[in-house]
């Protein structure tokens, strides 16, 4: 549905070159929640930008349902902007605007029929869980109701495409997951198809279904969410998923273990889905009479999959642990040996 090709974005302060974005290329399909991720300037706003050509690609190309953007003309390309939908981290609402006319805003635009925007207005606000609110003004709002008016007013027109620019980052953690629920409902319900920026992992965990990491401007790593968590590639993703759970033993803990006289050998173990709860250890001691201890376990939800990380010792002889972690992995687990061990 949305395409990125070699897309690249440069700005210039005088004489200084910025390179916000390099060499971007990424799909979004149809229907799915799609994150990028990134540290504070990275690249991440300049890149949703690019979709809805707020900002235009210094090079490459965006397509929208096989439509290059930069082919069409200011009216097509206007029309195609009132179907992507999109919300900001500083919700910007018309503060002497009510929720209803915050709302409504976009169908005044395009002289939508005045019976019309009562029936959609009050349609959206039921979607958001502001029914009581629409008389009201933004100041008396509180954060989490200012970015559900937001969420409203960029469902007015409709749209194929919802894009979101860290519209988490100015709420509370009990907020931001109402929001990642309510955003949830809304790609369910409607089908919309929603790109998301943050620097949050907590985001990205809960509610998309694919992402990609940025770094510098450039696109390091992406994939599914549940590939990216069990399998990270890059440094700057390791660094992310630590924000979640830290998978990683403490140094001083490995050269403890290293010192005894049977140090055996550290494995990480990752669990997927219905693979969570199976009786791992016990099997290593029955079958291959091996003695495991477990260093460090973590069990987390990946939007609609369940994913456990767990860390263990396992002492017995090489060949008994060779046969042991073989077994493991014809379980469908992915088994990584732990260095500076053994």
């Amino acid at each position: 549905m949305i395409r990125l090709d070699n897309v690249s974005k440069t700005f210039y302060q005088g004489n200084k070159k910025i390179e916000a974005v390099k060499n971007a290329t990424l799909q979004v399909n149809k229907g799915e929640i799609f994150g990028v991720i990134g540290f504070s300037g990275a690249g991440k706003s300049t890149l949703i930008r690019c979709i809805n050509f707020l900002e235009r690609p210094t090079e490459g190309t965006v397509s929208i349902n096989g439509v290059n953007l930069a082919g069409l003309n200011g009216a097509q390309l206007r029309a195609t902007r009132r179907r992507i939908g999109m919300i900001f981290q500083n919700f910007n609402l018309l503060s002497s605007d009510t929720v209803f006319d915050n709302i409504a805003t976009p169908l005044y635009l395009v002289n939508t029929p005045k019976k019309e925007i009562v029936r959609k207005v009050r349609e959206l606000l039921n979607l958001v869980g502001l029914q009581e609110k629409e008389s009201v003004y933004p100041a008396q709002l509180s954060g989490g109701q200012k970015q559900r008016v937001a969420i409203a007013r960029a469902l007015a027109s409709d749209p194929e495409i919802l894009l979101c620019d860290e519209a988490t980052s100015a709420l509370d953690p009990q907020t931001t997951d109402s929001i990642l629920d309510l955003l949830l409902e809304i790609n369910k319900k409607l089908n919309i198809t929603i790109v998301l920026i943050t620097h949050e992992m907590h985001v990205i965990k809960k509610i998309c279904d694919r992402v990609a990491v940025m770094e510098n401007g450039e696109v390091v790593e992406q994939g599914k969410v549940l590939d990216i968590f069990s399998n990270p590639q890059k440094p700057i993703t390791r660094n992310f998923i630590k924000s979640i759970f830290d998978v990683n033993l403490p140094e001083p803990l490995l050269k403890k273990l290293e010192s005894q006289q049977d140090p055996g050998k550290i494995f990480r173990i990752s669990f997927i889905g219905d693979h969570v709860g199976e009786p791992v250890l016990a099997e290593l001691v029955t079958k291959f009479s091996l003695h495991p201890s477990i260093l460090y376990g973590n069990i987390t939800q990946i939007k609609d999959t369940t994913f456990g990380t767990l860390i263990i010792q396992v002492t017995g002889s090489d060949e008994a642990i060779k046969a042991g972690m073989a077994y493991l992995e014809e379980r469908e687990l992915r088994i990584e040996v732990i260095p500076h061990a053994g």
